[in-house]
């Protein structure tokens, strides 16, 4: 097996095991926030930037969206001259929670600040507040699979709403959502739990990031807590998980944490024998590194996030040996063609 070799995601056939990962670049330049421009790509399934709920859970501007019938028609288009290239794509849901500041007082778990940023003092969510994102990640689930997506992702990494419950340093909750393992991982739960009712768990996915500092985050057991997550997951029968691997230095912006890999020194080794699905490795992973935990079966997939900037034919690339562009920042959050179809 190596990057190449066409495989099951969950229980969605790929053509190779190379993803292109969730990225926000920018791109949306209208009101509605509709999808546009399709980026050229050859890779066995592309994650979508993260789509968020409504307009109060917006990381940034730019950012495209399917909570409308509207936005889901536009994806419909895209979806399915993807398929017509044989390439599968999966809508990655998220709410930014505190990471905006396009809401006075952004939602968050508890009410505490990002140290050392620029963003606004969120307020802790009610127990009605929880409820109804909840049921906004169901009534997006609709519009998702109306549009014909052939996998949902939950974004629960790198800091955002879902990250911040189960960080007990964004979390101080004393009811059902805070406190214990169980607790913090209970809003992820129960929208895995509301999207089964739309999707097959086969084709849902959920991404993590157990040693990421982004954005404030930290738990100072994270073996515990994504293990008893993981269980759980695979319990309800979850496809797959995309797993963010980091490699935050200590006291990194001046958090005061421990570096990322003090906490587990090879997040995907420490998450294989805890999840019996398909597991994709994101972040720290080059392509040589991709194929070898391929090989070692410690990864089923790898998704690839800038290389694709600097190269959307990053698959054909890597099957004939050519070099690789380097990444060009310039391009990252453009709005013309360089980065994007050339």
């Amino acid at each position: 097996m190596n990057l190449f070799t066409p495989f099951t995601l969950g229980s969605i056939q790929c053509q190779n095991r190379i993803g292109m990962a969730a990225m926000s670049r920018q791109r949306c330049d209208n009101k509605e926030m509709i999808p546009t421009a399709m980026m050229k790509c050859t890779a066995g399934f592309i994650i979508t930037e993260g789509l968020p709920l409504n307009l109060d859970s917006i990381a940034q501007e730019g950012s495209s969206a399917i909570f409308n019938i509207k936005q889901a028609e536009a994806w419909a288009q895209i979806v399915s001259e993807l398929h017509e290239k044989g390439c599968k794509i999966i809508a990655q849901l998220w709410h930014c929670g505190r990471v905006t500041n396009y809401v006075n007082n952004p939602l968050a778990p508890s009410a505490i600040k990002i140290k050392n940023s620029k963003y606004n003092q969120p307020k802790e969510m009610s127990l009605d507040e929880i409820q109804l994102v909840i049921k906004q990640y169901l009534e997006c689930s609709k519009l998702i699979q109306s549009a014909g997506f052939d996998g949902i992702e939950i974004q629960a990494s790198s800091g955002y709403l879902l990250d911040s419950f189960l960080k007990s340093s964004a979390n101080k909750r004393k009811d059902q959502y805070g406190g214990s393992f169980e607790n913090r991982c209970r809003i992820i739960l129960e929208i895995v739990d509301q999207l089964k009712t739309v999707f097959d768990p086969q084709r849902m996915g959920v991404k993590i990031s157990p040693i990421t500092r982004q954005y404030d985050t930290y738990d100072p057991n994270p073996k515990e807590l994504y293990k008893y997550l993981l269980e759980q997951l695979d319990l309800r029968n979850v496809g797959f998980i995309e797993i963010r691997d980091d490699d935050y230095p200590e006291n990194w912006l001046d958090f005061g944490y421990p570096s990322s890999k003090s906490d587990i020194a090879n997040v995907f080794q420490f998450c294989r024998p805890l999840f019996k699905g398909q597991i994709i490795g994101n972040g720290k992973v080059t392509p040589e590194m991709g194929n070898e935990l391929i090989q070692k079966q410690i990864c089923d997939g790898i998704s690839f996030g800038r290389l694709f900037t600097s190269n959307p034919d990053l698959v054909d690339k890597l099957k004939t040996g050519q070099k690789l562009n380097e990444v060009d920042n310039s391009t990252l959050l453009s709005q013309g063609p360089k980065g994007y179809i050339y």
